[in-house]
């Protein structure tokens, strides 16, 4: 068996993601559950819920994924709201993904990247021969019911995610389960179509390896470099202490040209615009700066590595025409964006 890849999340970091709480406080209000009442004993707020770059501790996670099972009449919850991921939900991770050559470098993206998703289980994708496999492992002591929506909500986004990216059905082969069979088991049937065994010593996916090699549809090298450099910045900065002005540009990096407001940044860190920007001036800079550093580089990132037309480079970097992004860029780099992307160009050919 060979270990192709595995991701190992610590439980003392605020770098989970909150996608999966964002599908559960939809279909929780389906069934009039107020999202105050979801969030309830965590340090998640409401206005958290709308923020791209909102990021918990492991704990809360579980408190909210607890909170959920208590409130929801719903049998197999996992399940549900598993087969409701999407990859548009992942922002600059889903085009990643997207982009990818074959199913098998689209996972390898998934798994090395997962971190600004933040699921709490160990992961690992695995080849053995011609049968390919995830397996799942225990970070922390979960209870059964904590192991069982994880497990559940793993497998059904699996299952979903793959079938977005291939365009066609993800059959899995064989499924264990480290806990009893539910009383909604029919559920895992009609959902996975396949042998099911509950009550092992282990939680895996087996499937057909070949898969791993299957081309995808939506391939695009260029977006795919753009985007793996995106990731690798937000990761980057995920491990490692950051002051509050890189909290913002992370904020700026993750909002993909739908830039909040001095105000609305404020609220995001839970204090007055004028703290904030008192707060930047003494880290020397401010907003509209590290708006602009961030512009620029996503500007000069899209002018090297893209085609795309100076409109559609100054839609993707907020700019509601593409004369006012000539005029900033030209104050940024001193060059045209013309100019700019004939230099990079002569310079990669020399």
């Amino acid at each position: 068996m060979e270990y192709i890849a595995d991701y190992a999340p610590s439980a003392n970091d605020y770098t989970y993601g909150i996608l999966d709480i964002q599908l559960l406080a939809k279909m929780l209000e389906k069934e009039g559950i107020a999202v105050e009442t979801l969030l309830s004993d965590s340090n998640l707020t409401p206005d958290d819920l709308t923020s791209p770059s909102t990021h918990i501790r492991y704990r809360d996670k579980l408190v909210v994924f607890a909170n959920a099972m208590n409130l929801s009449s719903q049998p197999g919850l996992g399940l549900l709201v598993g087969s409701q991921a999407r990859f548009s939900d992942f922002g600059v991770l889903g085009y990643a993904v997207f982009s990818s050559a074959t199913l098998g470098e689209a996972l390898l993206i998934g798994f090395k990247y997962l971190r600004l998703a933040g699921p709490v289980l160990r992961k690992k994708m695995w080849v053995d021969n011609d049968v390919g496999g995830f397996s799942g492992e225990k970070l922390l002591e979960l209870d059964e019911n904590l192991l069982r929506f994880c497990a559940e909500y793993w497998f059904s986004a699996i299952k979903a995610l793959c079938e977005e990216v291939t365009q066609t059905s993800f059959p899995a082969q064989k499924l264990y389960f480290p806990f009893p069979e539910p009383s909604y088991s029919h559920l895992y049937q009609e959902i996975f179509q396949c042998p099911v065994i509950f009550g092992s010593n282990k939680l895996e996916w087996h499937f057909d390896s070949d898969w791993l090699t299957r081309p995808l549809p939506t391939t695009n090298p260029l977006t795919l470099k753009m985007c793996l450099q995106s990731c690798d910045d937000m990761l980057s900065k995920l491990n490692q202490p950051t002051t509050l002005a890189d909290k913002v540009s992370l904020l700026f990096v993750e909002s993909s040209g739908r830039y909040p407001s001095i105000e609305q940044v404020a609220e995001h860190f839970s204090m007055s615009s004028r703290t904030l920007r008192r707060h930047l001036t003494k880290l020397g800079t401010s907003y509209q700066i590290l708006l602009d550093q961030v512009r620029c580089n996503l500007a000069k990132d899209y002018l090297k590595t893209t085609q795309l037309s100076l409109d559609e480079i100054a839609e993707r970097i907020g700019f509601s025409d593409s004369a006012n992004f000539r005029h900033a860029f030209g104050k940024w780099c001193g060059a045209s964006p013309t100019q700019y992307r004939k230099q990079t160009k002569t310079s990669e050919e020399t």
